[in-house]
Parts: structure tokens; sequence; C-alpha cells
């Protein structure tokens, strides 16, 4: 199959999958390695193409109205060529990519979300993930306790949880209990906190420069999703949470024991109250914690959990797409 990537302007020049500015393109890497590097390019590489027409469109670029003009220059560009569209985002992050005016102009949809997928126009997609983990885990009695990750967002969509992030945060912060915030943009107010009011973050520490790095020194990982109640978006949030060895706090898509079983995460949605969640990880155990590593790193040995990742995510994904 030949494949063109339609993305963000710095994957142009075949970047989407070199792993020397981004490790977590290895899943692109591998989808290369299979299909051939002939036959699966990045967009701009067609021109000097005679086969250009022969292509199938990759779009990966979120839908946007900054990045709607792009697209409608590809389509004029390339009239001929079939294109499939792939949601990476929620509505929280892209509504627009979920209008079906637009859809109709795509030849095929590929989604995480469960409830749109028909096998007809619309095909499960799931989110790849790099095979990249911690080397040296640390012992339990050197971890710190808990830690949240995320950029400072806000959205008035249904289901948002951006705020959700912010009210444990404070709650955490209110109550100083041992809790550490990374990200970008909680130096300054996004633009609910614009209109809302804003104050720092005394728990904020820094951008997270290594991720799973930053993340592994301590117990627990708050993994609240972008989006809420939407069934089949699982992104890299709890993944980090399983390569860092740390067990993550829960909550994004319903139905996520489909794809992760139950006992290698703590689900929000048992306790819906902070307090409550503060009293059950007050009282776990040493034993009990490392239950929880365990019961991850031996999901992480099976085939639902591999397929997620690099090659067999690649294998899979070029199956489905024919």
């Amino acid at each position: 199959m030949k494949i063109a990537v339609f993305w963000e302007k710095r994957f142009e020049n075949n970047y989407f999958y070199n792993l020397s500015i981004d490790k977590n393109l290895s899943p692109f890497s591998e989808m290369v390695k299979i299909n051939g590097s002939k036959d699966t390019v990045s967009v701009d590489i067609l021109e000097s193409r005679i086969d250009k027409n022969e292509f199938v469109m990759f779009c990966f670029l979120t839908l946007s109205v900054f990045s709607i003009w792009k697209y409608l220059k590809m389509f004029w560009k390339y009239p001929k060529n079939k294109k499939y569209l792939f949601l990476f985002e929620p509505r929280v992050v892209s509504p627009l990519s979920y209008s079906k005016i637009i859809h109709i102009f795509f030849d095929k949809i590929y989604t995480w979300n469960d409830s749109l997928v028909d096998n007809k126009k619309y095909f499960k997609f799931i989110w790849p993930q790099s095979w990249s983990w911690l080397q040296n885990p640390i012992s339990f009695v050197e971890k710190k306790w808990i830690v949240l990750v995320n950029a400072n967002k806000s959205s008035l969509w249904k289901y948002e949880l951006y705020s959700s992030r912010e009210k444990i945060i404070r709650y955490f912060e209110k109550n100083q209990i041992e809790f550490d915030l990374y990200g970008p943009g909680w130096w300054k107010a996004n633009r609910y906190q614009c209109i809302f009011g804003y104050s720092l973050f005394p728990s904020w520490r820094w951008r997270a420069e290594d991720k799973i790095k930053t993340i592994s020194h301590y117990k627990f990982n708050i993994c609240f999703e972008n989006m809420s109640n939407t069934p089949g978006y699982i992104t890299e949030k709890i993944w980090d949470s399983f390569k860092a060895k740390v067990v993550p706090i829960y909550w994004g898509a319903s139905n996520i024991e489909d794809y992760i079983p139950k006992n290698c995460f703590i689900d929000y949605r048992d306790f819906w109250d902070f307090r409550k969640i503060e009293s059950f990880l007050s009282t776990l155990t040493e034993d009990q914690y490392n239950k929880y590593i365990q019961n991850i790193e031996a999901f992480l040995q099976t085939k639902n959990a591999k397929k997620w990742f690099d090659e067999d995510w690649a294998t899979d994904f070029l199956v489905s797409v024919q």
C-alpha cells in the first residue's frame, strides 16, 4: 500500500518517523519498516513522484480553524487520491474533527471512539505507544506520593476533565498533601481562568523534560484524560504510568476495563470524592501497592497490551487500513 502522511509541518521531509526528534514516533518508524520507505512518505515528498496519484493520504493533522486551509490546499493539489482522516483528539480539543459534513469528503474515518465505529465509514484506531520502559525502577520507600503531569488547558465542552484536574490540584494544595505538579502553562491563566480568576499553583515544579523519568519518582500518577464518558478514548497517560512502574489514578474512557484490567489501576469513578481517594491511598500497604505493579507487569506481557506498541501496533494497523 502506498501511504502519504499528512501531518504537522515538523513532520515533513519524512520526519514523522525520525526517532532523533521524538522517540515516541517509534510506532510510525515500525510502520515504515514494514510497509517500506519508498511507499511510506510525508505528503511534501509526493511532488516529485510520478506515481503520486496512487498514494492514499493518511490525514493525521488535527482539524481546526487554523489547519483547515492546509486541508483545502491538499484536496486541491491531490483531488484523485483517497483520503483517510484519523481522529486523534476528542471533541474538547478538536470539535471540528467531528463534523459529519467534513467527514463526507473523506473515504474513511479512523477513530478511537467505539461508539462511532461501524466498519463501513468509521473504523477503529488505537493511539500508538512507544515501547520505552524505565530500566531501573525506584523502590516503594524511595518514592514520593502523588504527581500530575499535564498542560494547563480549559474547555466549556461537556465532559471535559481540565477543570477536574484543577480541582484535585487545588485540593492537594489546600490540604498540604505531598503532591507535585508538572507541565506547561500553569504559571499563567488559561482562557477559563482569565474569566473566573487565577492564582498561582504552589505545587507546580516545572516542565517534565523526561516524563517517564519524572513520574517514576512517585507512587501514584493522576491520569485524567482530556474528556470522560467516551468509550475507547485511551491516550498515553495511563501507559506512561505503566512504563514508569507507577500506579495510575485513572478517569477517562467509560469502558477502560474492556482494554486494561481493573487490577492495574485505581479507578477514580469508584470514589468520586477527593477525600475518599486520599483516604484509600493513605491506607495502601507496600505489599498492596506492589501487587498493582505486578499486575501491570503481567498485563504488559499479553497480546492485548502489546498491540498498542511499536511493531505489533504497526502490523495490525497496516492490515486494518487495507
